[in-house]
């Protein structure tokens, strides 16, 4: 199958209309004006029925072949994105392995980390090589869900899932596995027929047996047999590993929950088996981790005996609002000031999905401001485009006739397409950047007016659908970027790139799950709201976790002190956009939402300060020089009278489009409250 459709050029014409090649594909349309009728994870939080498609069906995106059984829900925004689409053949990365397929079956092997001055590198290896008899093709993805995925190669299924280091095979019908090079016979294992062993430069291979039988480079399975697949940890034993694993992983089920004391994750896998996670996670929560530990580009990994995992990250309060009460009488009239200034310096509104949204969040921000200083005149002005524009990205119509500042419902890829798209989001790449800033825009306005909420509330649910559902509903997949072991996003819709998926923006991820709260407040979603919450706080840990504050100790030869990209087999110091210091630290911090203070002063005062060293050696007057300044004053680098001196003759230059010289200020004024 391949997905595929018309130009943004064709879309007044044709917008009504499914294109022809979409006809063609093997996962069926969903009906576009009823809930879908698949089940939610059996383990995933509760969800409401995804909301009613009402805006036009069009597929705006490239022609992209894809491997999906039927019912399948295309699988985008996952680290395992492209076994489902574009060319057969690349790498995926469930830590610390590398997952290959290939004609008729796969290699995997351990990632072997290593570094240079500015990337941290887990290549691809494939250590070891398993062809599956009668078997063709690059498999086919049957089983999709935030943790894991499965394929079919002919007879037999695999299995892979994030936290689990082990690759399953298990037997549809009698079928042979052929080895590229022959396994060791090992001690036995209870329950198992057999166990083997391989060792390639410098690692030990393991393999269990279940209804089969191993000979060398054949291992032979019956009709529900399997065999698993995995490395040795260090400190590990190929027997206590495999005496470790209860049957192959399946689909591992999810939930997230979030209170004021905290937010929790909890994953199930369904059988006792052998699961990995960070060492620090591991030691909180308590686990039997002697099995051993694996070095993985995002540092120790523990190995444990489990079947149920749950951690806890510190919570997050979702907010739009500044505290401006405490704002001294000087300070309140240099932001009135601002206000002014910034209201009178209005422009056009950009008309795609990225930098329109960043314009309605930033006169979201400027309208809260404006209504907290009590001056009716700039908040009118404010509400008055905001409202506007709002009612035109909510216009369900406004599509059929028009190609900017609407959506339409891509019924291939199953999911929802800002036009104008920008940065790939027709092929949905970045959309939870793009709909964060929406969906902020659209919270704080419909939040003042219930009439606007009815109006435009129907779009915009199915913009909160699209990247934030609780269960995978055949009309949305379930939180479509979210990984919930990561405990962060993945911003490439098909991720084809030999180093599997990345995510560039943390920040603006963590504030998107901001925005989803909100939404969900709103529209009187607890589900929504809950879910939200939960995506922030983990978001806002992963972020200074692997991007802010990363530990990269075990990767001296790495000259810097943060990461601008994590992806799932690199972790980069670069962008997509600029090679300058300041874009690196910028583009994770953007958009400085409200509540960012309360995450970014965690960070280590060293790192902050060396990486703000390096960022603006020579002062504020950089790009993003804005973001950066706020992130001084959040974590202590320079003081807040300091901050605010700079901040009021900051050039106009090193203001983002999403942020205003009036936020700015008044950011750093509750910051020091």
């Amino acid at each position: 199958m391949r997905i595929g459709g018309v130009g943004p050029g064709a879309l007044a014409v044709a917008v009504i209309a499914v294109v022809a090649t979409l006809a063609s594909c093997t996962a069926p349309a969903p009906d576009a004006t009823a809930p879908g009728s698949t089940a939610p994870d059996a383990g995933s939080p509760a969800a409401n029925s995804a909301p009613a498609i009402t805006v036009p069906t069009a597929s705006l995106g490239k022609d992209v072949a894809t491997r999906l059984a039927d019912g399948v829900t295309p699988p985008t925004n996952r680290w395992y994105s492209s076994l489902a689409f574009g060319d057969p053949g690349l790498p995926v990365f469930p830590k610390p392995l590398a997952f290959t397929p290939v004609e008729g079956g796969f290699t995997m092997g351990l990632t072997r980390p290593t570094a240079s001055a500015a990337a941290i590198i887990g290549a691809a290896s494939a250590d070891v090589s398993v062809t599956i008899a009668g078997a063709s093709g690059f498999g086919t993805v049957t089983r999709a869900n935030p943790v894991g995925v499965g394929l079919s190669f002919g007879d037999a299924g695999v299995s892979l899932a994030q936290g689990w280091p082990v690759v399953g095979v298990t037997a549809d019908a009698s079928v042979a596995l052929e080895l590229g090079t022959p396994f060791a016979v090992a001690g036995d294992v209870d329950g198992a027929e057999a166990v083997g062993y391989l060792d390639v430069r410098g690692a030990t291979y393991g393999v269990v047996v279940r209804g089969g039988s191993l000979d060398g480079a054949t291992i032979s399975l019956d009709a529900g047999g399997s065999a698993q697949f995995f490395a040795v940890p260090a400190g590990g034993a190929v027997e206590s590993f495999a005496a470790a694993l209860g049957e192959p992983v399946g689909e591992v089920t999810w939930q997230g929950t979030a209170d004021g004391a905290s937010a929790t994750t909890t994953l199930d896998y369904g059988t006792e088996t052998a699961v990995t996670m960070p060492a620090a996670r591991a030691e909180d929560i308590g686990l039997d981790c002697s099995l051993g530990t694996y070095d993985t580009i995002d540092g120790e990994f523990a190995v444990c005996a489990a079947q149920t995992v749950t951690w806890s990250v510190p919570p997050l309060v979702p907010t739009a609002r500044l505290g401006l009460d405490a704002l001294s009488g000087e300070q309140r009239a240099e932001v009135a000031s601002a206000l002014t200034a910034d209201v009178k310096g209005l422009s056009a509104l950009p008309s795609d999905s990225y930098f329109g949204g960043k314009a309605l969040y930033r006169i979201a921000n400027l309208l809260t401001i404006a209504e907290g200083l009590g001056d009716a005149g700039a908040a009118e002005t404010l509400r008055t485009v905001l409202w506007d524009a709002l009612r035109e990205w909510g216009d369900a119509e406004r599509c059929a006739e028009d190609e900017a500042r609407c959506f339409v419902y891509d019924p291939g890829v199953r999911g929802i397409v800002g036009v104008t798209p920008a940065f790939g989001s027709e092929d949905f790449n970045d959309h939870h950047f793009h709909y964060g800033y929406l969906l902020y825009a659209a919270a704080v306005a419909a939040a003042k007016d219930p009439e606007l909420a009815t109006d435009i509330g129907p779009v915009f649910d199915q913009v909160a659908a699209d990247i934030a559902s609780g269960a995978d509903s055949g009309s949305f997949p379930a939180i479509r970027a979210f990984d919930p072991v990561a405990g962060h996003s993945w911003a490439s819709g098909y991720a084809p790139f030999g180093d599997a998926n990345n995510q560039e923006s943390s920040s603006e991820a963590v504030s998107a799950w901001n925005a989803v709260a909100l939404w969900g407040a709103v529209r009187g979603d607890a589900g929504l709201e809950e879910r939200g919450a939960w995506m922030l706080a983990a978001e806002a840990d992963a972020a200074r976790r692997l991007w802010l504050d990363p530990d990269l100790s075990a990767f001296p030869e790495y000259e810097h002190d943060i990461v601008a990209i994590e992806w799932g087999g690199k972790r980069d110091y670069a962008t997509w956009f600029s090679a300058e210091p300041p874009a690196m630290l910028g583009i994770q911090l953007i958009p400085m939402a409200p509540f960012a203070g309360a995450y970014l002063r965690l960070v280590d005062s060293d790192t902050a300060r060396a990486s703000l060293a390096e960022a603006a050696p020579a002062g504020y007057g950089v790009m993003f020089g804005d973001y950066l300044l706020m992130y001084a004053a959040a974590s202590g680098t320079v003081s807040s009278a300091e901050a605010w001196d700079t901040a009021v003759a900051l050039p106009a230059t090193s203001i983002d489009d999403g942020n205003s010289r009036t936020y700015m200020l008044a950011w750093l004024a509750a910051l020091a409250y």
